[in-house]
């Protein structure tokens, strides 16, 4: 059985990092996902772990991701992506999404995106992480 790769927005990781209890840490160990984000995620990740100085942060997480580099700036970014978020912000995640050729996008913030549309033209489900795992068990 092939990988589903899924594309995992910043919030599942810091998440998995807080509980390795939780749906978010079960995804980064489930060996039927194939589990990308961009550069900017990873950043935002690292970043965030600091200033909460979350001290069990474990670099290992991040190695065991593909890394995709968006090489958009932000016009182009905003441009192409902003009518499928609510908060031009979160457009890179959209982005990373399509860049890294992803079936699902992973996140706890679903109400930020404009999931029909983005399900319509870019042909990516958007979920929140028990709910993906949900529809792991049932395929």
């Amino acid at each position: 059985m092939d990988k589903i790769k899924v594309f995992l927005d910043s919030d599942v990781l810091i998440s998995a990092l807080l509980s390795q209890t939780g749906a978010s840490y079960e995804i980064l160990k489930n060996p039927q996902i194939n589990r990308v984000v961009s550069e900017t995620i990873r950043s935002e990740v690292r970043e965030v772990t600091k200033r909460l100085n979350i001290s069990f942060y474990n670099e290992r997480i991040l190695e065991k991701l593909e890394i995709i580099t968006l090489k958009l700036d932000k016009t182009r970014l905003v441009t192409n992506y902003l009518r499928y978020v609510l908060d031009e912000e979160d457009s890179h995640v959209v982005a990373g999404a399509v860049k890294g050729n992803a079936r699902f996008l992973i996140t706890h913030n679903i109400k930020h995106y404009h999931t029909e549309k983005i399900k319509r033209d870019l042909a990516i489900i958007i979920m929140k992480p028990g709910v993906f795992l949900q529809y792991l068990r049932s395929s």
